[in-house]
């Protein structure tokens, strides 16, 4: 999952968006950001926690918190996070691994909830190092 993840981030910032990404504990942002760190050798993606301070100076931030620091456009959820009320997201990206059974029933009531408020979600389904549009 981390690398996918970190794909995506990597697409967003060579878009110009910036971009949070939002874990439910540490253990899972550390691994992230692991990942964004050696994902690509021939390219470098700038990032930061928020634990590690200059969260607005951030074009990619890891958090397990609330809240948009940094100012991104697009949110990266990960691991059963719970969508944010906040609104004027460009982009809300909701990662989950479809092999484990509460993430997926988690995945599928966020879609109602998101199909309820009016939203036209998207499901993307991870292929090898590809995304395919599933739905």
């Amino acid at each position: 999952m981390e690398l996918l993840v970190a794909q995506l981030a990597a697409e967003y910032f060579r878009a110009g968006t910036k971009v949070l990404i939002r874990a439910s504990s540490v253990d899972r942002i550390k691994a992230l950001d692991q990942a964004l760190w050696t994902f690509d050798a021939a390219s470098f993606l700038p990032h930061g926690t928020e634990e590690a301070g200059q969260a607005e100076t951030q074009p990619v931030l890891l958090t397990t918190s609330g809240g948009n620091p940094n100012g991104a456009e697009a949110l990266l959820l990960v691991d059963h996070t719970v969508a944010p009320d906040e609104p004027d997201w460009q982009s809300i990206d909701y990662i989950f691994e479809r092999s484990d059974p509460a993430a997926r029933e988690a995945a599928r009531q966020q879609w109602r909830l998101w199909k309820d408020q009016g939203h036209e979600p998207v499901y993307w389904q991870a292929e090898a190092q590809n995304w395919r549009r599933a739905g």
